[in-house]
């Protein structure tokens, strides 16, 4: 494995740790991989080691190329030179793409706590959004950002429906930052659909990490439940990096095919709505976005009263072909 070190800021010590697996004959097949940036939280005081490099090197081991952000914090602390920061790994990891075998279109960022904020906040405010994100126990709302002692917008209201897909885990007896902000987050995705998994564990207190023996420094550190975010992360990371080509198609039927689907296409949204124009209210239509017109047909035919389902469906595009 090569490690190296990119200093973004001596006097802060801020930069970018890398931990890149090198090519092997035994590789062979493997190709680019998928490249996951840690972000330790640590209150924009400190960076937290326990939430840096184990981190990393858990995500190595399961195959990954990874690295650790180490930002302003303390006596340099600063939002905008943290994002910043963030920026610059990016960017970094972009260059060394070609060099070492990093697919550029797979760069996570897992953030903890305060460093959930700072992903969170790369993830909604900057140009140089990750393809995915993680949040760890993430402070969102503005109150910590005074808390914290920086100057940041409270990070719920800045998701657009440009915001990655998201992986969020956390505890309901966190005692350092309430569940509220994991709440607030999770549906200022649902509201702009971006698509997220959450694990919400009951038991748990905050900066629990890895939560495994060897990482916890305490008793109270080690949850062999909360633990299990992990596995669940990875295998989010490949659901959602998965060959998409070799996933089933879409039901040549558009009238199979789940509403919200169909909607990504400006031309079905007009048609839709002229059928059903009680979907103008978000409300209404979010209980029917994820079935099919067919399955709406089957479920409720009255709604389709003064609507012909076979004219409906024919007028419909594929969204993947729309100029």
């Amino acid at each position: 494995m090569f490690i190296q070190e990119y200093l973004f800021d001596p006097e802060a010590q801020a930069g970018l740790t890398v931990y890149l697996h090198e090519e092997k004959a035994e590789y062979e097949r493997v190709g680019d991989r998928p490249f996951v940036l840690v972000i330790p939280g640590g209150g924009y005081s400190f960076c937290s080691e326990r939430e840096a490099e184990p981190i990393a090197l858990n995500f190595a081991a399961q195959g990954f190329h990874a690295g650790v952000l180490r930002y302003h914090v303390g006596t340099h602390r600063s939002f905008s030179h943290s994002l910043a920061d963030a920026e610059k790994a990016i960017t970094k990891i972009r260059e060394l793409a070609s060099e070492w075998g990093i697919d550029a279109e797979k760069i996570a960022v897992i953030g903890f706590s305060a460093g959930g904020h700072l992903a969170a906040a790369l993830s909604t405010l900057s140009s140089m959004k990750p393809s995915l994100c993680i949040l760890g126990y993430p402070a969102i709302l503005s109150s910590f950002a005074t808390v914290m002692k920086i100057d940041a917008p409270s990070l719920e209201e800045c998701v657009t429906k440009e915001t990655p897909p998201t992986f969020l885990f956390s505890t309901f007896e966190d005692n350092v930052v309430p569940i509220e902000n994991s709440l607030a987050y999770l549906q200022a995705l649902e509201e702009h659909e971006v698509p997220f998994e959450s694990h919400i564990f009951q038991k748990g207190r905050h900066g629990l990490s890895l939560a495994t023996e060897r990482f916890g420094n305490r008793k109270e550190m080690v949850d062999p439940r909360f633990a299990r975010w992990f596995d669940a992360c990875v295998e989010w990371l490949e659901l959602n990096w998965a060959d998409k080509a070799a996933q089933p198609a879409l039901f040549p039927d558009l009238g199979q095919w789940p509403i919200r689907a169909l909607l990504e296409s400006g031309e079905n949204k007009r048609l839709l709505l002229q059928a059903f124009p009680s979907w103008a209210d978000k409300s209404r239509l979010k209980i029917a976005k994820n079935i099919s017109l067919q399955q709406l047909l089957t479920i409720m035919p009255e709604a389709f009263e003064n609507v012909s389902y076979q004219k409906l469906v024919s007028q419909l595009i594929d969204p993947r072909k729309e100029e």
